[in-house]
């Protein structure tokens, strides 16, 4: 197999993990390489891309059965000698797949202003077992159970926090639950059902035409008809499917999955550089922060808290992880280019957690397999998580030491993960606001808790109204497979995709200590309404009764940002008789 090590092609580096085990049954098997074989004769289609393929099965054997190559007729019929079998280790195809994204036979491939990360495609019944039985015999029966699958989740967490998972499912009943936890948990990863599979491997065509669309290069394409109507312009020649189509709009919407990584986060790093905390009038690692008064940036912190996890080696940037789960860097202080600019500032907001148990931003003391010492400052001493990976996390605690410890590794915990309203939690983050660091920031650059976010919706606002179509001088534009017509007929009452989020149907809540549900005002309410079209899982910051509150959608509660008081909302959606 030397030979095929270095066929590679120039295009989207793709890493398909095929179960092959016992679990998939016989009709799951043959969907299995039906999928597989759809997909790879679609790349053939368009030798311009030149799509990289590598494939590991995952059954009773758990191996590379083709290295990256672009030779399609020959990896389409590589499992021609694969037989139905065994256990599914899906874990040690993982593993085996992170050692060849990061070992530099693969790269990331960039089309305009997008970047492309090396993919994983799962095709799989989605029910791991063990996977230290690779080489099992048919016979012999392993059961899925919670430590294989916790096991399986927290690595495809953090190959997906670079890379794209997409799992397509096969079987008569698949684990939809694990699969879409996998996908959806990675960076752009999602479910691709099997009757898709052709439609999907178009992604990387699709992608090509995005980064063409003019309009693509002003903002994140949130506007299918501005989108559609871009795309009929630059190709008028062309037709596109209405799956294209969707495909197309996908990536545009979606912009900002597709911008470059840090080499640091790519790679994984963690090592003494990486966590140097290379400039006191920085803010410490695991700082928490948000938008600040030099912010540019779009919406790249989902409107939300972030926690500090790197100072970058160029002078005056910092890395942060958005509690979103996006990471970028930001200028804090003075650049090689730049004096006195901040885009983002230190903040007393707790980090809280979804369906995680544990992320960067949460605050830790020890835990019951505790074994080093008073290597944190004495028992009852605070920490921040800075880096989680598979199993293990990197901690800075307040002392300034920093450390790495068990989170599930070998089934020991070393730490125990605070309760962030506590009062040391509260205590420690007020501390934190405290640091050289914090009291750098300018006085007076940030009025109130929500200005910024009251600025970005101005703006958001005002962008909304200078780019939109002026429907009543202009006939609007519709496509169908790549034409466009004027429909002067079109009532002007244009339905835009998704629920309607106007105040006038919509009403958010919220409980006070009766137990009454009150409503918010209409300025808040239109708020919260637009902020949740932009995410249902976003948070907003907003004033009742003279207090700052901090809005979490995801888990229908509502923070006070002075006291850490919470109170539960609710989102209802008036119905209207006809």
């Amino acid at each position: 197999d030397r030979e095929l090590r270095h066929q590679h092609g120039k295009g989207p580096c793709n890493v398909f993990i095929l179960d092959t085990s016992s679990s998939l049954g016989e009709l799951g098997f043959k969907q299995m390489k039906d999928v597989f074989t759809s997909a790879i004769e679609e790349y053939a289609k368009h030798p311009e891309i030149d799509e990289n393929v590598a494939v590991i099965v995952c059954g009773k054997e758990t191996k590379f059965l083709r290295y990256f190559s672009n030779h399609y007729e020959d990896i389409k019929y590589c499992l021609d000698e694969v037989d139905l079998g065994g256990p599914s280790p899906l874990s040690a195809a993982f593993y085996l797949s992170n050692g060849c994204l990061m070992n530099g036979a693969s790269r990331s491939y960039t089309v305009g202003e997008f970047n492309i990360q090396q993919r994983i495609i799962l095709i799989s019944g989605g029910r791991p077992t063990d996977f230290t039985s690779i080489g099992s015999k048919d016979n012999l029966t392993v059961k899925t159970n919670e430590v294989f699958k916790n096991h399986l989740q927290e690595l495809t967490r953090e190959i997906g926090k670079v890379h794209p998972i997409f799992c397509i499912p096969v079987g008569i009943n698949p684990d939809l639950t694990m699969l879409e936890f996998i996908c959806y948990q990675s960076r752009g990863g999602k479910i691709v059902h099997f009757h898709q599979a052709r439609q999907f491997a178009k992604y990387s065509q699709n992608m090509k035409i995005a980064s063409r669309l003019s309009y693509t290069l002003m903002n994140d394409g949130n506007d299918r008809e501005r989108v559609m109507t871009s795309l009929v312009c630059t190709f008028p020649d062309e037709e596109f499917s209405e799956m294209d189509q969707d495909d197309i709009y996908e990536i545009c919407s979606k912009k900002s999955l597709y911008a470059p990584v840090d080499h640091m986060k790519e790679k994984h790093l963690v090592g003494p550089d990486v966590l140097e905390e290379r400039n006191p009038l920085m803010p410490p690692l695991g700082s928490r922060v948000k938008r600040g008064r030099d912010w540019i940036w779009n919406d790249q912190d989902g409107y939300g808290p972030g926690t500090v996890i790197i100072h970058c080696t160029d002078v005056g940037w910092l890395g942060v992880e958005w509690d979103t789960g996006l990471m970028y860097n930001y200028r804090y202080g003075t650049t090689f280019s730049e004096e006195n600019v901040y885009d983002v500032q230190v903040c007393n907001e707790p980090r809280i957690l979804g369906n995680k148990s544990i992320s960067s931003g949460c605050e830790v003391k020890r835990g019951p397999d505790w074994e080093w010492d008073d290597q944190d400052g004495g028992a009852g001493s605070i920490g921040c998580v800075v880096v989680v990976l598979v199993n293990v996390v990197m901690v800075r605690w307040q002392s300034g030491i920093k450390g790495q410890y068990r989170f599930g590794w070998d089934g020991k915990f070393d730490l125990n993960v605070c309760d962030p309203f506590s009062p040391d939690a509260v205590r420690y983050r007020e501390e934190m606001m405290r640091t050289p660091a914090a009291l750098k920031y300018p006085s007076g650059a940030s009025a109130s808790h929500n200005e910024d976010f009251e600025k970005a919706l101005e703006l958001s606002k005002k962008s909304e109204e200078e780019t939109s179509p002026n429907t009543t001088a202009k006939p609007i534009l519709h496509v169908v497979k790549g034409k466009y017509f004027r429909n002067p007929s079109l009532s002007l009452d244009i339905e835009t995709d998704g629920p309607n989020f106007s105040s006038a149907n919509t009403q958010w809540f919220w409980k006070d200590d009766t137990g009454k549900w009150n409503p918010y005002c209409r300025e808040t309410n239109a708020k919260l309404n637009k902020c949740y079209k932009r995410n249902p899982k976003s948070t907003a910051v907003v004033n009742v009764q003279n207090q700052t509150y901090r809005v979490v959608m995801a888990k229908n509660m509502q923070i006070n940002l002075a006291t850490r008081e919470t109170f539960d909302v609710k989102l209802v959606k008036k119905e209207f008789s006809s």
